[in-house]
């Protein structure tokens, strides 16, 4: 298959690294010293003890540059980025290109059908613990990645085909027709974590321990809202979540919290804003959410609410 990847990271890299090394033919978009190192040496990716090096079929920071058309995008940039990538693919899309977004939100595949009306998009959701380590360099912890991939109701053919393609790669895939209930299911962890911890200035683990009446508060407002999406969701869901983050080490940051204390660019639109946005379409009581949201938008850095 051709595959454009728009974004290098964690998750692009690692996505990039294992389809080459399969015989894809991958197009990369990276930027600046990233873009550079992967010019040089390839995107390199370290999984289990192994350093897998791959070089893309081409490599720029503007897709125009491909200069053929895709089979299918798979966009793994940050929420607030997705529309300038999406618009910048263009050159490289035709009717039959399969869009896929795998960023934090749940409400991603929605933009993309938005700008691409006619282009069948699938929804996605990607589980992975990635950073770069250098530029050219993805450093992965555990097992690699289990990715999901899918519509709701009957699989279109450039799904069932894209997630063949990721399982050839060796990377876990699940083709769902059952996807907005599986995005919703990360999406609460992520939502909840990434809000609480910005709104109070604090980790993961302060929040279990400190704030866990408002854990509990924010989870079963999400849940709410996704149940009205058509989410597939239950107690059982939230219980999965406390399990989840009483694991990790108390000090763990989500990257939102971390990009609040740089000052930079936030997902706070996609993260908080988005389920604000579709309580008030469903009529849904999200008062904390509300809170931190609102906190958060005016002062652009944590704050006790």
């Amino acid at each position: 298959m051709k595959i454009a990847i728009v974004g290098a990271g964690g998750v692009g890299g690692f996505l990039a690294a294992m389809l080459v090394r399969a015989g894809e033919e991958v197009f990369l978009v990276a930027r600046g010293k990233h873009l550079a190192a992967i010019r040089e040496k390839g995107i390199c990716v370290e999984l289990n003890g192994e350093r897998i090096c791959s070089k893309p079929r081409s490599l720029s920071d503007d897709p125009a540059d491909f200069a053929t058309t895709m089979d299918a995008v798979l966009f793994c940039t940050k929420g607030y980025d997705l529309e300038n990538a999406a618009e910048s693919v263009r050159p490289v899309v035709n009717a039959k290109t399969l869009l896929v977004p795998l960023g934090n939100g749940v409400g991603n595949a929605e933009t993309l059908k938005r700008l691409f009306p006619d282009n069948p998009v699938a929804n996605g959701a990607i589980y992975i613990v990635s950073h770069i380590r250098s530029p050219g360099v993805v450093a992965v912890k555990g097992k690699g990645a289990y990715v999901v991939i899918g519509v709701d109701g009957k699989i279109p053919e450039a799904v069932e085909r894209l997630g063949r393609t990721l399982k050839r790669a060796g990377i876990r895939t699940k083709v769902s027709d059952t996807v907005t209930t599986d995005v919703w299911k990360k999406y609460l962890l992520i939502a909840a974590l990434a809000t609480l911890t910005s709104c109070y200035g604090k980790p993961m683990g302060a929040i279990v321990e400190e704030h866990r009446d408002e854990l509990d508060a924010i989870l079963h407002e999400i849940l709410a809202v996704g149940r009205a999406e058509g989410a597939i969701l239950d107690e059982s869901n939230i219980a999965r979540v406390i399990e989840q983050v009483a694991k990790v080490p108390y000090d763990s940051p989500t990257s939102m919290w971390l990009d609040f204390e740089a000052g930079g660019e936030t997902e706070l639109e996609q993260l908080s804003g988005y389920i604000v946005e579709k309580a008030n379409v469903h009529g849904i009581d999200v008062p904390l959410m509300k809170k931190c949201y609102e906190a958060l938008k005016k002062e652009g850095s944590p704050s006790s609410v």
